[in-house]
């Protein structure tokens, strides 16, 4: 067994074991996911009523909204089949997640979500609790 060889049976067989997590940067946003099978809709138009009229508290929230629409997306980059394996939302789905800074999913509902129960639960994330003490 070689020096090199030595050194990295040990890397390989800890790398194995230990899980491997990303940093988490600090300008990462919060995400409300709206997933629908078309714009037609019913809970993706009441959906979109609430995150209009709650865009400024969404705001100071660091909260985006990304629309999965059928096969296309706004307010990502990554593709509509992706994001629906990644979150597990078949296309026929009318689904709302809320995923933290921490990438865990928060809120997953069946049908809208309204603004103030939104805000609620972000105001009760220790990220924010952080964010509102500065």
């Amino acid at each position: 067994m070689t020096i090199r060889s030595r050194w990295l049976v040990p890397f390989v067989l800890v790398a194995g074991v230990l899980p491997w997590r990303p940093a988490v940067a600090a300008s990462q946003r919060r995400l409300l996911l709206v997933f629908a099978p078309a714009d037609s809709a019913d809970g993706l138009r009441r959906q979109r009523m609430i995150d209009r009229r709650a865009a400024a508290d969404f705001a100071e929230r660091d909260l985006d909204v990304i629309e999965v629409v059928g096969n296309r997306v706004s307010g990502a980059t990554e593709g509509a089949m992706v994001l629906r394996r990644r979150y597990r939302v078949a296309a026929n789905d009318f689904r709302v997640l809320l995923v933290g800074k921490d990438g865990g999913v928060k809120l997953d509902e069946a049908r809208p979500i309204a603004a103030d129960r939104l805000g609620a639960t972000i105001d009760a994330m220790p990220m924010r609790r952080d964010e509102m003490r500065r």
